[in-house]
């Protein structure tokens, strides 16, 4: 059988006996400060604290499965889908290896990233498959008509909802900030990540036909912020209340395909906690990797 879709994505803890073994597996072979998985042990504890899970990201991807296999289902094809994560079970390699015993010969890729700079996932695709399958990835979805739609739809909600809570008095301006994942700036792909992702925001924002501005910002780096993509939104929001920007701020996680730790703690907690402190309101818009355009684009695809 070779009719059959791939889908990889990192991987969370949905457990606290998941927080330790999803990390370790993370930084093996980084040499990586026992104090800096010990804080991030603590963020994950923080999310669950703050929004039920240690990590959303697996259900999010057991509903683009779902989402998947029902468009395949509309379109009367028969594909089996296969679902591998890099640092939390299901783990890629025991997928792949599922996928050689059925007899799978060749499958589609789609990979939980819509922008360039995923060498990771294609570095442990050609790690663990050693050329058992011959495996094609799917393009990127960052220029896909659906993925922007999706993306749009997203925030067109998220823009609606900061209107209903807005008081009748607050005449401030809002404003977009859409949030993507830092990167070094020495990384080969940085220059053509920042390049899409912008072209994503005024796509975006062309299509949502409402009056804001919008500014792109960076989060989650894990070095200096010299040395990374930025600005980093903690800092933008901290100048943007003393410009006196607006009163009101609206976040889109464009970079990131699924809700995860990073749109919970990075945004949602520590976002949430300096526009509050700024006296700035915030309101997010989800991630759009499980809506139905997102499914459609991906069956269209295959």
């Amino acid at each position: 059988m070779t009719n059959a879709l791939l889908i990889v994505s990192y991987g969370g803890p949905e457990r606290a006996e998941e927080v330790l073994p999803f990390l370790q597996r993370l930084f093996a072979g980084k040499n990586v400060p026992p104090q800096r998985i010990d804080a991030a042990v603590k963020k994950y504890e923080r999310c669950a604290e703050a929004g039920g899970h240690y990590s959303p990201l697996n259900n999010e991807c057991r509903k683009l499965i779902a989402g998947v296999q029902n468009e395949f289902k509309r379109k009367e094809k028969n594909v089996a889908v296969y679902w591998g994560n890099l640092f939390h079970k299901p783990l890629l390699e025991e997928t792949l290896e599922q996928m050689h015993r059925s007899g799978i010969s060749s499958a589609d890729v789609f990979v939980t990233n819509a922008f360039t700079c995923n060498n990771r996932y294609c570095d442990a695709l050609q790690s663990f498959n050693s050329g058992a399958i011959n495996l094609k990835l799917l393009p990127q979805p960052n220029r896909s008509r659906l993925f922007l739609e999706a993306q749009t739809d997203t925030l067109l909600t998220a823009l609606a909802q900061d209107s209903l809570a807005q008081d009748l008095s607050d005449t401030g301006k809002r404003l977009v900030l859409f949030s993507a994942h830092s990167i070094p700036k020495n990384d080969a792909s940085a220059a053509i990540y920042a390049a899409e992702l912008n072209e994503a925001c005024r796509c975006i924002a062309c299509l949502c036909r409402e009056d804001f501005d919008w500014e792109l910002v960076y989060q989650s780096a894990s070095g200096s912020a010299d040395n990374w993509l930025g600005p980093d939104i903690k800092e933008r929001l901290r100048d943007i209340a003393g410009e006196g920007r607006c009163e009101r701020v609206v976040v889109s996680p464009l970079g990131f395909f699924c809700e995860n730790m990073e749109t919970q703690y990075d945004l949602d907690v520590e976002a949430g906690q300096v526009c509050r402190e700024l006296g700035l309101k915030y309101h997010r818009a989800t991630a759009a990797g499980t809506s139905p355009k997102i499914c459609r684009m991906i069956a269209d695809e295959f």
